[in-house]
């Protein structure tokens, strides 16, 4: 997909696009800014398909989707109405196993891990989530971790139901190499309930609907806090701001890197001139390459000197590290700022100074 900066070059600009990603669970507490693993520009690059961070399972993933079916069947003690989304689907479950809610035509999306049903005329007003976790104190007081009450929040609200159900249970360390022996009990499990009119997460200080140019700027004083209702016309404002104009919310270098990383090893669309300059190094390259057994090579090095000297500045300029056989590699060191030493400590640095005597050889050419 091609790509290139805005006039500030603090967002990535693509071409609108016609096919995207849905606003999962996962997404959700990420538009927000409330997921700690991803930011709104990181969601906004998956969503447009620009870039997806390849996934490889680790040691938490594959225990929690070893240790969830345990934790189903250990709720279905106290609560017998829950069915695993495999139960609740039958055998319309391949159609809807990654896409629990394509029916509804929405931007949201998502995978529940359990589902309530309806029980003597009563509806079992309750979407689940199972979770697993090494930090007890996360959940103390019957608090959830802001971004699974997102999910739960999310799917909830998709479903038209008012609860939702959190099975906790806690892992020591060693449960982490063998979940396969994992014995969900009431001494490492809690259940939670919150119903989802009282759920209130930390809102934007600023929605797109509100301003000029949405800045992501989050709430770290004043806090606001907004219900369902309020997070989900956010990020309806979101999708429409950014996703519809391909303009992506302004990224951050540090917590977006490995997005950028990916991004930048193509060029900008829009930077034609760099393309340019490392075509006419290469062809130069290959000229020289002719011209080593012949005379009139130095002027030709001379010229490649100066072009990659021109490559490597628009390379820093344009944040670009790769480009048609060349590529910039980052190098950092410390280095001791003696100019500024000197200015601000100059007693100091001529206590230090000491005379340094060199001798340079030249060769005097006589005249004829």
């Amino acid at each position: 997909m091609e790509w290139q900066y805005n006039e500030a070059r603090t967002r990535i600009v693509v071409e609108p696009p016609k096919r995207t990603k849905k606003i999962t669970g996962h997404r959700f507490s990420s538009v927000l800014g409330l997921n700690k693993y991803q930011t709104p520009f990181g969601a906004w690059c998956e969503i447009t398909g620009l870039v997806r961070l390849p996934f490889e399972d680790n040691k938490y993933t594959i225990a929690g989707k070893t240790i969830e079916p345990k934790q189903i069947e250990y709720a279905k003690q106290k609560f017998p109405n829950i069915k695993s989304c495999e139960e609740y689907y039958g055998n319309s479950f391949p159609e809807y196993q990654y896409s629990n809610f394509k029916d509804l035509g929405r931007i949201f999306d998502g995978v529940r891990d359990f589902v309530s049903t309806k029980s003597d005329g009563i509806t079992i007003v309750m979407d689940g989530e199972c979770k697993t976790s090494s930090k007890p104190q996360d959940w103390a007081n019957n608090m959830v971790p802001v971004d699974y009450l997102c999910q739960g929040m999310l799917y909830a609200y998709l479903d038209e139901l008012d609860r939702i159900l959190y099975v906790a249970s806690f892992l020591q360390p060693m449960d982490y190499n063998n979940p396969e022996n994992y014995v969900v009990t009431e001494e490492n499990t809690i259940f939670v309930v919150k119903k989802l009119k009282d759920c209130y997460i930390p809102m934007p200080h600023y929605a797109p609907s509100t301003s000029d140019e949405f800045k992501g700027d989050w709430a770290t004083q004043d806090i606001q806090f907004g219900g369902i209702q309020e997070a989900i016309d956010y990020c309806e404002d979101w999708w429409k701001t950014y996703v519809e104009t391909g303009i992506s919310p302004e990224f951050d270098e540090t917590l977006d890197k490995e997005y950028l990383d990916i991004i930048r090893k193509s060029k900008p669309s829009n930077d034609n001139e760099l393309e340019d300059i490392c075509s006419q190094a290469i062809a130069l390259v290959k000229e020289i390459e002719l011209l080593k057994v012949s005379s009139g090579i130095n002027g030709k090095e001379k010229e490649l000197k100066v072009l990659e000297k021109c490559i490597k500045e628009k390379m820093i300029e344009t944040d670009l590290y790769s480009c048609n056989g060349y590529e910039l590699k980052e190098s950092k060191k410390e280095k001791f700022n003696e100019k500024r030493f000197a200015e601000e400590q100059e007693k100091l640095y001529n206590k230090y100074l000491e005379e340094e005597i060199t001798y340079r050889l030249t060769k005097k050419v006589e005249e004829e």
